[in-house]
């Protein structure tokens, strides 16, 4: 009894048999490429196609539909189970076979493994040709079996390029027209990719005029001439004044299958050749034809004025690699780059591009050298030259970092030393130039003595201020303690860069406390507020109050503890908070009470701060520089009221009495719409256990609470277990209290954050903003990444934009980048918090 198919051939069974399909596919383990979703859905359409053409569905369609959009490697894979589909057979997990005899070879193997293979191949032709009709399949046979016994196979060997012969035989083929009608069908469906065999083979299946209405117009030019038509060369010509790249293609096509004679060959090659006119359009022409174009001078010579730099190097090495030329294309792209530079050139080179294509010849060198005498040049047109220079360096700095030439690398040390000399010669005040040495230092680029030595007599500095900035030791601040110099900046910024131990710190401390000097006192304790106190301990985390160790015998002195605590308002903010999460455990409750609340005040003045830089409110979005201004409307922020350009506006009016004001008469700054909802996730997990880390997490999630209404706001911590702040629904929870949860905040146990995660999917369903953003604050060493993964996929589909806010200098990239691409949403990476304003600037619509 015949066996009849599962699947009849109709095209409402064509969605769940590719589903069907790539389930099964995906679920073999020796598939080389895994089927994706995109082949679910080609092959409907694949099906739906020829449906329309046909008028009905067979199932070779279903069949062919399966292998055609199957991986080459893996199409015998496909044929099989789509013919276990289309026949209703179960997929039988393979028996496993008893050991073969150790006496038996490995060729008697070899061959009994091809023999089942071929045989398993028989078995399913055979109940595959069951279903379709019998006397077609015998026919087909035997047609098959006469074709091969011909002497001339050119009809056969055209064939196998489309057909194998099976499909010749299942599809019941039984004369020459039939044969090329099919494999004519099967060439059709590659138009826009042939080559020129198939262009060859279409000659010998009887459809060259076909392929002459080709929609692909290399195509069509390279049939006509092999079908010899007079117009060819005239064809050509507009085709390569038109488009020269499918020109180029023409003409390779031709030239393979040989049509063309040597004369028109070197015209029509000169015809296109005399059409390229960009080095991009030189790209094309050889990696089509595999050599240089005889203009390629011409095209480089031009390149400046078109393109910038990286991007014609990129196309430079694309025709050096296509042409195998022994010429370095780059390098003669460089040389005229530097020629060309003050001519207009220079609008097309920046340090990026530098960076990009480094090169240890001259042109390269040159062209650092004349883009920093730019970037010097353009600081002086700024309002603030040494902000500028910094930021210069500063880049400058990571560029180099992906840098692998020595020769390269040193041409770029020259740039930044230039850059940080002039940072410092164009510093305003005495601050300022601490500060400038400080940074530029940080950069790994430190100030030369001299332009060090020009800038501190320009602003008056004396012989030891001057010597402070060039070699900063601890005999230095030791003596201006002695002195009893109070500037914190200065001391601050001594302390900060002279890489002191912990025991030196000590001694400077007890020095400071001795002479009463608070703000000695304070630049120290910002450095080591343990030295600062007295305790004698070491920086970083220490052991908790009470425990032993730490704490001198005689308790510590509360007047220096006083003077200590005092002088830490002095410095960064920023510091206090990472102090706080250091020292809280080492502290007598009553000096631990004191700086849990200058850390407490200090937090939200922090969060209100970095929100006004960044958030604006929930309601109106961010307040960006350069904004708009327009008339205040009731139910406007007063915070947003512009008093600088509403005094102008007054003026310009001419109005002399204030006393009548109108409210229409206030200008505010104009901001982005869209009442906006935060939900964070922060990780306290031992992972985090770090000031730096814990202090990032608190003052972001202040800065963000103040950034929006605070019933559009949620916060949980989590590590093994989940701890909630403040959920989106609760309308009543204080200020205060997020920040004494935040400071209370303790790093410890496992990493778990999926259950933060689905409360953040909950809480967004209880607001009705229209950007919902979801920001998980972690290093991402988490236990139940692959629950996390799982939920993150919801977060698309409900439009939430999730943010991954990671530690820069610590976290797991990869499963961030993994959590990242499930969310569809990004990592931002922090080395330091002030950088979050800026950064959540350009990843939300503030």
């Amino acid at each position: 009894m015949a066996i009849q198919p599962r699947i009849a051939p109709l095209p409402s069974n064509a969605p769940p048999f590719a589903y069907e399909f790539t389930t099964r596919m995906r679920a073999r383990k020796d598939v080389r490429k895994k089927p994706s979703i995109r082949q679910t859905q080609a092959i409907p359409q694949l099906l739906s196609a020829r449906y329309f053409r046909n008028g009905e569905l067979t199932l070779e369609d279903f069949l062919e539909a399966a292998i055609f959009t199957t991986y080459p490697a893996d199409q015998n894979i496909a044929r099989e189970i789509a013919e276990d589909i289309l026949l209703g057979r179960n997929m039988k997990k393979k028996q496993k076979k008893p050991e073969p005899d150790k006496t038996e070879t490995v060729q008697k193997k070899g061959e009994s493994k091809e023999i089942d293979r071929v045989m398993a191949q028989i078995r399913r032709e055979q109940e595959l040709r069951k279903v379709i009709k019998k006397d077609k399949v015998e026919a087909g046979y035997e047609y098959l079996k006469e074709l091969r016994s011909r002497k001339n196979k050119d009809l056969y060997g055209a064939a196998k390029d489309y057909l194998t012969d099976g499909d010749i035989v299942l599809r019941g083929l039984t004369s020459d027209d039939e044969l090329k009608e099919t494999a004519n069908h099967e060439l059709e469906e590659r138009y826009g990719g042939l080559t020129s065999q198939d262009i060859q083979n279409s000659q010998t299946l009887g459809s060259l005029d076909d392929v002459c209405e080709s929609p692909n117009a290399a195509e069509r030019l390279a049939a006509k001439s092999l079908r010899g038509d007079s117009d060819v060369v005239e064809q050509f010509s507009d085709l390569a004044r038109q488009d020269p790249a499918t020109a180029a293609k023409a003409l390779k096509l031709m030239e393979e299958m040989g049509v063309l004679d040597s004369h028109t060959k070197k015209k029509m090659d000169q015809t296109l050749q005399d059409n390229l006119s960009n080095m991009s359009e030189a790209a094309d022409y050889t990696r089509e034809l595999g050599r240089l174009p005889d203009n390629i001078e011409k095209m480089i010579q031009d390149a400046p004025s078109i393109y910038q730099l990286a991007d014609a190097a990129s196309l430079g090495d694309q025709i050096q690699q296509h042409s195998g030329a022994s010429r370095s294309i780059k390098d003669e792209l460089l040389d005229q780059y530097n020629k060309q530079y003050d001519q207009g050139a220079s609008s097309k080179v920046d340090m990026h591009q530098l960076s990009e294509v480094q090169s240890d010849s001259q042109s390269w060198k040159e062209l650092v050298d004349k883009q920093t005498k730019s970037m010097l040049e353009d600081a002086k047109s700024r309002s603030s030259p040494t902000d500028f220079l910094k930021s210069s360096l500063g880049q400058a700095a990571q560029l180099q970092q992906k840098m692998e030439s020595s020769a390269a690398k040193s041409e770029w040390d020259k740039m930044q030393q230039q850059l940080a000399d002039a940072a410092v010669d164009h510093s305003s005040t005495k601050t300022d130039l601490r500060s400038t040495v400080k940074t530029c230092s940080r950069f790994g680029q430190v100030p030369s003595e001299r332009a060090v030595r020009k800038a501190g007599e320009k602003l008056g500095m004396t012989e030891n201020e001057i010597l402070e900035l060039l070699n900063p030791s601890f005999e230095v601040i030791k003596k201006l303690i002695q002195a009893g110099v109070g500037d914190f900046d200065r001391l601050h910024s001594l302390v900060s860069s002279a890489g002191l131990s912990d025991h030196q710190l000590q001694q400077l401390a007890d020095l400071a406390a001795e002479k009463g000097n608070q703000n000695a006192l304070g630049a120290i304790a910002h450095e080591n507020f343990g030295a600062a106190l007295g305790m004698g301990r070491q920086r970083g985390y220490g052991q908790r109050y009470g425990s032993g160790g730490s704490t001198p015998a005689g308790g510590i002195d509360k007047k220096r503890a006083d003077m200590a605590i005092g002088g830490l308002l002095g410095g960064p903010a920023t510091n206090v908070i990472k102090i706080w999460f250091s020292y809280r455990d080492d502290l007598p409750p009553e000096l631990k009470q004191r700086l849990r609340d200058i850390a407490k005040r200090l937090l939200i003045d922090l969060g209100m701060r970095f929100a006004r830089a960044t958030m604006g409110s929930s309601m109106l979005g961010g307040i960006q520089e350069s904004t708009t201004v327009r008339p205040f409307r009731i139910g406007d922020e007063i915070d947003l009221i512009n008093l600088e350009e509403t005094i102008d506006a007054l003026l310009v009016q001419g109005r002399t009495n204030f006393r009548i004001i109108e409210d229409t008469d206030f200008l505010v700054t104009e901001t982005y719409q869209g009442h906006r909802a935060f939900y964070w996730a922060l990780d306290k997990s031992g992972s985090m256990n770090a000031p730096e880390k814990l202090g990032m997490l608190a003052i972001s999630v202040m800065a963000g609470l103040y950034g929006v209404q605070k019933d559009d706001f949620g916060v949980v911590l989590f590590d093994h277990e989940t701890h909630v702040v403040k959920e989106i629904a609760e309308r009543n929870v204080s200020v205060d209290n997020v920040a004494s949860d935040l400071l209370d905040a303790r790093a410890g146990g496992g990493t778990g954050g999926a259950f933060s995660i689905e409360l953040a999917l909950k809480n967004f369903e209880d607001t009705k903003a229209k950007e919902k953003v979801f920001i998980f604050s972690t290093d991402m060493y988490l236990s139940d990444q692959e629950r996390c993964e799982e939920l993150a996929e919801r977060m698309k589909p409900l439009d939430i934009k999730m943010i991954i806010l990671v530690p820069k200098t610590s976290y797991n990239n990869q499963a961030a980048d993994r959590l990242a691409k499930k969310s569809h949403g990004v990592v931002l990476d922090i080395a330091d918090i002030s950088e979050l304003p800026a950064k959540l600037l350009r990843l939300t619509n503030y």
